[in-house]
C-alpha cells in the first residue's frame, strides 16, 4: 500500500483520494477518523482526502440470512456510483463479517464471497484506482450477549450466530492472504485484533471486544495503526504491541 500511495502522490502532486468501502465496522468511522487525525498531524504535505463510505449490514456476496429484518444491501448495487462520484486514487475495502451470514462454513457461501471480492477488485481497477483489501476482523464469541448456536441448529443470524463463526472468517481471511483475490495490497486485520483480544482478556477475564462482531474503541485503534503502518511505514509512535493503539 505504501507504494500505491507513493505512486499516486507523485502522479497528483499530493492530494490522494482514498475511498473506504465496507459494512457497519467501516460505517462506524472510528478507525477512519483516527487515520485522518494522524495523517493531518504527521503527513500534512500529503493533503490526503479520506472518503468514508461504509454501509451497515452490507455484504460483497449478495447473501442475507432469513432472520435478518430486511435483505442485506450488497456493495455491487452502489459500487459504480461510488467510484464515479469519488474518483478515488485508492480504494480500501473490508468485507466478510456479514458474508458468511453467521452460519457454519459452506462452499456455496464461500464461493459467493470469492466471486463478490473478485468482481469488486476488478471494477475498482477498471476505474483506475489502486485496490487495498482488508481481511475480515475476527468474531469473538465470548463477547456476544445473545444466543450462540451449535452447527446442528435450524437457522442462524447476527442475533443468534454459529458459535464457531470465527472459523468461517478465518477461512475467508486465509483466502485473501493467500492471494486468491488480485489486489495491490492485502492487509491482515485478523492477527493484530486477535492479539488485542488475547492481551486484554489475559488482564481481565471479563473483557468484551465490543459486541463480538463490532470492535470496541481499542479495536478501531488497532485497525488504524495497522493501516497506517502500510500508509507511512512503521514508526515508534505507531507501535501497538504494548498499549494496543492507546493513542496514535
Amino acid at each position: 500500500m505504501r507504494n500505491i500511495l507513493k505512486d499516486r502522490i507523485t502522479l497528483n502532486n499530493g492530494n490522494p483520494r482514498i475511498l473506504f468501502l465496507g459494512d457497519s465496522i467501516t460505517a462506524d468511522g472510528q478507525y477512519i477518523r483516527l487515520i485522518r487525525e494522524w495523517l493531518n498531524t504527521h503527513r500534512p504535505e500529503w493533503n490526503a482526502e479520506l472518503i468514508s463510505s461504509g454501509v451497515p449490514s452490507e455484504t460483497v456476496s449478495g447473501l442475507s440470512e432469513a432472520a435478518h429484518p430486511y435483505p442485506r444491501p450488497c456493495v455491487h448495487e452502489r459500487l459504480a456510483r461510488e467510484l464515479a462520484e469519488a474518483v478515488p486514487d485508492v480504494v480500501i475495502a473490508c468485507y466478510g463479517m456479514n458474508d458468511g451470514i453467521y452460519h457454519p462454513f459452506s462452499e456455496e457461501r464461500f464461493a459467493a464471497y470469492q466471486a463478490g471480492m473478485l468482481s469488486l477488485s476488478r471494477e475498482i481497477r477498471e476505474a483506475g484506482a489502486g485496490v487495498v483489501l482488508m481481511t475480515p476482523p475476527p468474531f469473538d464469541a465470548l463477547s456476544m450477549k445473545g444466543e450462540l448456536r451449535t452447527a446442528d441448529a435450524a437457522d442462524f443470524s447476527y442475533l443468534a450466530p454459529y458459535r464457531d463463526y470465527d472459523q468461517v472468517l478465518e477461512r475467508y481471511a486465509g483466502w485473501l492472504l493467500s492471494g486468491g483475490c488480485p489486489a495491490d495490497c492485502v492487509i491482515d486485520l485478523r492477527t493484530p485484533l486477535l492479539e488485542l483480544i488475547r492481551h486484554e482478556r489475559s488482564q481481565n477475564a471479563a473483557y468484551r471486544y465490543g459486541d463480538g462482531i463490532h470492535p470496541d474503541a481499542p479495536g478501531h485503534r488497532v485497525i488504524a495503526c495497522t493501516l497506517l503502518r502500510e500508509l507511512s511505514g512503521a514508526e515508534p509512535e505507531m507501535r501497538i504491541d504494548k498499549q494496543f493503539g492507546a493513542g496514535l
